[in-house]
C-alpha cells in the first residue's frame, strides 16, 4: 500500500464495553508520575496505565493482564485494516489551538527517519521488557513530516461530517476525538502524501531504537516486525513546543553570581518581563529564578559560544546550556525537568536554582536531526502529548 505508511488492523478497548476514554488512557509512560499513576488506576482498573507501566518491575504481571484483557474482549481488533484520524483541541497561552495527524504503522526505515534527541540507558531497558513480554506497540511514537500536509485538510473536512468513533476530554480539559479510516481512496490518499518525505522523531525516541532492535532480533517470528506504531502528522499552527526548564542544587553557592556575571550580563527582572524576553530570537540567554527573584541573562562574552564546536549548535540553547554554561557550576544531585516557570519556581524552594530556558523551534528541530545531529535529552516537550490507549498495535505470527 505504501513505502513509508500504511493501515494496519488496530488493537483498542472494546466499544461494546466502553464509552468513556477519559478513564481508559493515560500520558506517555515517561511523563507520569507516582501520584499521576495512582490516580489514573482509581479511575479504572482498565486504565491502560495497568498494562503500559510494570509496578515494581514485574513485566510479566503486566503481560498477564495484558493477555487476560484480550482474552475476555477488554480490548479488541478491528476486522479490516485502516487509519485512525486523531485530533487535539487546545488551549495555551491563551490561543485556542488544534493539532491532527494520522496513526498507522510507520516503516523503521532509517534512511528517511531521523531522532533529534540523545536517549537514556534506563527507559530503553525498560520498555525492552514491556515490549519483549507483551509483544506490541502499546504507545505510538511521534513523528512530524518535513513536508506539508495540505492533503490532509481534505480528508478532515470529509470526517467532520460524521460522528468520532472517540470523543473525550482529557485531565488537562483538552478535547480528544478519533476517526476510523477505511476507505481504499482515503488510505492511498494518504500514503501517497507521506511517501519521500523527511520524518523527524518528535517523542519516542527510546521505544524506536529498542523496537527497530527487537526487530533485527525478531523478524522471522512476527509479521510487518520492520514497522513500528506512529502518530504522524506535518507542518501546522497547532504543532507545539515547550521549553524545558532545568533545576538543580549548586554547589558553591558564593561563586555562583560570579561565575555568571564572567560571560552574562546579569540583570534582575519581573516574571512577566522575563517571559517576554525569552519568546524573543536572537543570541543565546537564559533566565535563573533563585532564592525568591527572577534575572535575565544576556551573554556578553561571545567566546563561549566557541565551546561549542558545530555552528548549528551555537543557535540552540539547551545544547549551548548543556556545554557550555552547565559545566561553570559543579551540581548537587540529579538535574530536575519541567515545562512550566510557576513549577520550575515551586521545585526550587530555597535552596535550588531553576535555569530558564527558550522553548526550541520546530524548524532548528527538523534542521538539526536532518544533519545527523542530536540535541541533549530533554530538550523539546511537544504539547499536547499523544496519549495511550487510544490504539495498540499487537505482533501477529
Amino acid at each position: 500500500m505504501g513505502d513509508t505508511i500504511k493501515p494496519f488492523r488496530a488493537t483498542h478497548y472494546n466499544p461494546g464495553l466502553f464509552n468513556d476514554y477519559s478513564k481508559l488512557v493515560c500520558p506517555p509512560y515517561d511523563v507520569i508520575s507516582k501520584g499521576q499513576l495512582n490516580r489514573l488506576r482509581k479511575k479504572s482498573p482498565y486504565n491502560f496505565s495497568h498494562i503500559l507501566i510494570a509496578d515494581k518491575k514485574n513485566y510479566k504481571k503486566a503481560g498477564k493482564k495484558f493477555s487476560e484483557w484480550v482474552d475476555k474482549n477488554i480490548l479488541v481488533d478491528d476486522n479490516v485494516a485502516g487509519f485512525y484520524f486523531y485530533e487535539q483541541h487546545f488551549k495555551i497561552d491563551g490561543r485556542r489551538l488544534s493539532r491532527f495527524g494520522i496513526l498507522c504503522l510507520l516503516s523503521m526505515d532509517e534512511r528517511s527517519i531521523f531522532p533529534h534527541e540523545n536517549t537514556f540507558k534506563g527507559p530503553k531497558i525498560d520498555r525492552k521488557r514491556i515490549l519483549q513480554t507483551l509483544k506490541a506497540n502499546l504507545s505510538p511514537i511521534f513523528v512530524i513530516s518535513a513536508k506539508r500536509i495540505d492533503f490532509l485538510k481534505d480528508i478532515r473536512t470529509k470526517l467532520m461530517r460524521k460522528e468520532p468513533l472517540i470523543k473525550f476530554c482529557d485531565d488537562e480539559g483538552n478535547l480528544n476525538r478519533a476517526w476510523n479510516i477505511n476507505e481504499t481512496a482515503d488510505i492511498k490518499k494518504i500514503c501517497r502524501g507521506f511517501e519521500r518525505g523527511k520524518l523527524v522523531i518528535a517523542d519516542g525516541h527510546h521505544r524506536f531504537e529498542i523496537s527497530y532492535d527487537y526487530f533485527l532480533k525478531n523478524k522471522s517470528r512476527f509479521k510487518d516486525l520492520n514497522w513500528i506504531l506512529a502518530y504522524v502528522t506535518g507542518y501546522q499552527q497547532g504543532l507545539v513546543i515547550l521549553p524545558t526548564h532545568r533545576v538543580a542544587q549548586v554547589k558553591n553557592e558564593n561563586e555562583f553570581f560570579k561565575k555568571l556575571k564572567e560571560v552574562f550580563g546579569v540583570f534582575s527582572v519581573s516574571r512577566r518581563k522575563l517571559e517576554e524576553k525569552l519568546k524573543e530570537k536572537g543570541d543565546f540567554r537564559m533566565g535563573i529564578y533563585r532564592r525568591g527573584k527572577f534575572y535575565l541573562l544576556k551573554l556578553k562574552d561571545k567566546g563561549l559560544l566557541k565551546q561549542v564546536d558545530n555552528p548549528v549548535y551555537r543557535k540552540l540553547d539547551s545544547y549551548v546550556f548543556q556545554k557550555a554554561v552547565l559545566p561553570l557550576f559543579a551540581i548537587k544531585g540529579d538535574i530536575e525537568y519541567t515545562h512550566s516557570i510557576k513549577e520550575a519556581k515551586k521545585i526550587s524552594g530555597d535552596k535550588k536554582t531553576a535555569f530558564l530556558l527558550r522553548a526550541v523551534s520546530l524548524e532548528e528541530v527538523v534542521k538539526v536531526s536532518s544533519k545527523g545531529l542530536k540535541l541533549p535529552q530533554k530538550s523539546t516537550y511537544f504539547y499536547p502529548k499523544i496519549l495511550s490507549g487510544i490504539v495498540l498495535r499487537r505482533f501477529k505470527p
